[in-house]
């Protein structure tokens, strides 16, 4: 069945390309939009907020910083509310996940790296880098930050089991910005390649064991536009979202990253 839903796609640049490829009717607001999309620069909570109490029943937040004015958002509000990141909302990152099971207690190693170009917020996206790892390695502690500056950050820390994890943020136009995620076991691996948030590629993950290496199957689709989709499904009541809570997890992380 086919739902339309009301959506102002100007509030967020390039949403409207999105919007317009999504499996379903989404018609402009002539009203109040059904969907709304607020940028992600701090004070994004209360703006979300705003777009609720307009009449929004699911709020987009475009590439989320850490704001403090999140924890305002409980109960049906954080449920209404999906954090739309440019690299941990690729599809390609939850296949990532699901296939890394089997090999997290096995870990020996695991490291997470983020390429950014420059003028890009590194706070914000040491919270995506943080958040694509934990939905793949699992839980993680930080030991220490190792340095930290304009061109980025490099962090050391653990999985649950002990094994060593290595995170980076590395701010350069020398290549298309991408993330690349790794968990190590005596005798494989899982590699997920994810590509810039601006392109439709497929993010490419693979898994190698004794018998050889397989490539997981993922789909041609942008972080943005899978968030969007969300987004519509938990507008029409198919999905709950659970993405306030999962960053209220990650933020502790990155304050004991600032440290």
């Amino acid at each position: 069945m086919t739902v339309a839903l009301t959506v102002d796609p100007t509030q967020v640049p390039g949403l409207a390309e999105v919007t317009a490829s999504l499996p379903l009717s989404l018609a402009p607001a002539s009203s109040p939009a059904q969907l709304a999309a607020v940028t992600g620069a701090p004070g994004w909570a209360v703006r979300a907020e705003e777009a609720m109490a307009r009449g929004a029943v699911t709020v987009v937040v475009e590439s989320p910083s850490a704001d403090d004015s999140a924890a305002r958002l409980g109960g049906e509000a954080a449920a209404r509310t999906v954090l739309g990141w440019a690299f941990a909302a690729n599809p390609g990152v939850l296949a990532a996940g699901d296939a890394a099971g089997p090999l997290r207690e096995r870990a020996v190693f695991a490291d997470a790296q983020l390429r950014v170009p420059a003028g890009t917020d590194v706070d914000a996206a040491m919270l995506d880098l943080l958040t694509a790892t934990s939905r793949v390695a699992g839980a993680f502690g930080i030991r220490r930050t190792l340095h930290r500056d304009c061109d980025g950050w490099h962090a050391a820390g653990h999985l649950d089991t002990g094994a060593p994890l290595s995170l980076s943020v590395v701010v350069s136009n020398a290549a298309p910005a991408s993330m690349r995620l790794r968990l190590l076991t005596a005798d494989g691996s899982l590699t997920a390649a994810v590509p810039a948030p601006d392109t439709a590629a497929p993010a490419e993950v693979r898994i190698l064991t004794p018998d050889g290496e397989r490539l997981l199957p993922t789909l041609w689709e942008t972080s943005r536009r899978a968030s969007w989709r969300r987004a519509v499904a938990i507008a029409t009541g198919a999905t709950v979202c659970r993405d306030v809570a999962e960053l209220h997890r990650i933020t502790a992380l990155a304050v004991a990253l600032r440290g």
